[in-house]
């Protein structure tokens, strides 16, 4: 039997919050937890990667939203798979596998396994520990970093295949001084991560996106005129809040960071910055420990008309990559305002004062993170996009290097064992993005 140890979970509203209990191999040892690359993971939740952490059946599921995705390389065979994310702040929050085959030979049913994402988790339920803190309301405590036994390991990429170009995986390859497994599938074990390649060809000025059960599409097109009119102070990725000049971090002038200059030295812009962030609000409101995120203003983003229920329903039937067919509708100009009435059932959430975030209801995907500051400047889930060359769709988006965008909040929120091997993801995350430099391991 499996040794467990209660932990502490939270969405970024509250809704979700509760105790659960830790699935463990060995007694005083962490739990493998492995880094998914998957076509359905991506496109499930709007970020290149996810990662679960066995448990017990949760005591509740009271708030959140069931997707039924049994054609997920998760799903059991013969079984069922179900992602439960929150309805009001759309955080992933549990997995559940099911096998339709009765256990042990008996005639009952199979309880199946249990997941939790593990950027929910904050800290052990532990009341009499030393150090407390508060996530919405929920009391978190933790014994001292140094005397807590391990939780957590990193352990492994999996489902890379589907990805084309590795998405997260050549960026991750050491957590905590340990070497991450690569497989191409769920089991199978590659010789190395991916290269990174610089620079990819993209065919054509549209790059389609969408969530995992469609209800949300929409495209992107290449920057033109229109794509330098919003203005736009610097974001944490580039200019760190925390150490910058308020002055500075203002972009006094008005510089159009988020385009990128094509390869060759040409000046007219032909894709859009994109990066990591490690922050709390997106933590919470994704359910995973990192975000990606693409800068795109909102002229250059249409949405296609929803699908019809029957259409929608026969698209989540395959894994393929491939996006679904353009509507034969004019595609809808982004407009946050008049969406809902253009028949586009995007659920938004505050996460702060001015500033919005948009999931898919059906799927729980999160799609977009914009402000009042900067209304005409979206980040976009990379996660959705859909490029031929590969989930990073470096063809399309230049990614940021030199930084994690809030790397220094990884642990925030969160105590102990489980703030400690946090920090650790990010710092090895950072330090991947540093050893590449032109698509080649930066020897020095």
């Amino acid at each position: 039997m499996p040794q467990g140890a209660e932990l502490l979970i939270s969405c970024h509203c509250g809704a979700a919050k509760q105790t659960v209990v830790l699935l463990r191999a060995q007694p005083g040892g962490p739990s493998d937890v492995d880094i998914c690359h998957c076509h359905a993971c991506r496109h499930g939740t709007g970020l290149l990667s996810v990662s679960y952490a066995p448990i017990q059946t949760p005591s509740s599921l009271g708030g959140l939203v069931s997707y039924l995705d049994n054609s997920s390389p998760h799903a059991p065979p013969a079984g069922t798979l179900h992602r439960y994310f929150c309805g009001t702040c759309g955080c992933h929050v549990f997995r559940h596998g099911a096998s339709s085959a009765p256990v042990g030979g008996e005639d009952k049913k199979n309880t199946g396994s249990w997941e939790v994402a593990t950027g929910v988790i904050v800290g052990r339920a532990n009341a009499d520990s030393a150090t407390t803190t508060q996530v919405g309301e929920v009391k978190v405590g933790g014994e001292r970093e140094d005397e807590e036994e391990p939780l957590l390991k990193f352990a492994r990429h999996v489902n890379t295949a589907s990805t084309g170009d590795g998405g997260l995986s050549p960026f991750i390859t050491h957590v905590d001084g340990s070497e991450l497994e690569v497989h191409k599938n769920s089991s199978e074990p590659s010789s190395s991560v991916p290269p990174l390649t610089g620079e990819r060809k993209a065919d054509g000025d549209v790059l389609e996106a969408h969530c995992r059960c469609k209800t949300i599409r929409f495209r992107i097109t290449r920057p033109n005129a229109a794509s330098r009119l919003p203005r736009s102070g610097f974001p944490d990725l580039t200019v760190p809040f925390a150490t910058s000049p308020r002055e500075i971090v203002g972009n006094p002038h008005d510089e159009k960071w988020w385009l990128r200059p094509e390869g060759g030295g040409s000046a007219r812009p032909t894709k859009y910055l994109a990066g990591t962030c490690a922050c709390r609000s997106c933590r919470l409101t994704a359910g995973f420990e990192v975000q990606t995120w693409a800068f795109v203003p909102r002229s250059n983003i249409f949405f296609h008309p929803p699908l019809s229920s029957s259409a929608a329903a026969s698209t989540t039937t395959t894994t393929s990559p491939t996006a679904p067919s353009p509507s034969t509708s004019k595609p809808i100009p982004l407009d946050f305002a008049t969406l809902r009435q253009q028949g586009v059932p995007l659920q938004s959430y505050d996460s702060s004062p001015g500033v919005r975030r948009e999931f898919c209801p059906s799927c729980g995907a999160t799609v977009f993170w914009h402000d009042r500051w900067r209304p005409d400047l979206v980040d976009v889930s990379a996660g959705l996009l859909d490029a031929a060359e590969g989930a990073r769709a470096e063809g399309w988006l230049e990614w940021w290097r030199g930084r994690v965008s809030f790397e220094e909040e990884a642990g925030n929120g969160r105590t102990g064992e489980v703030a400690r091997v946090a920090k650790e993801l990010m710092g090895g995350l950072a330090e991947g993005l540093g050893r590449w430099k032109d698509g080649k391991v930066d020897e020095g």
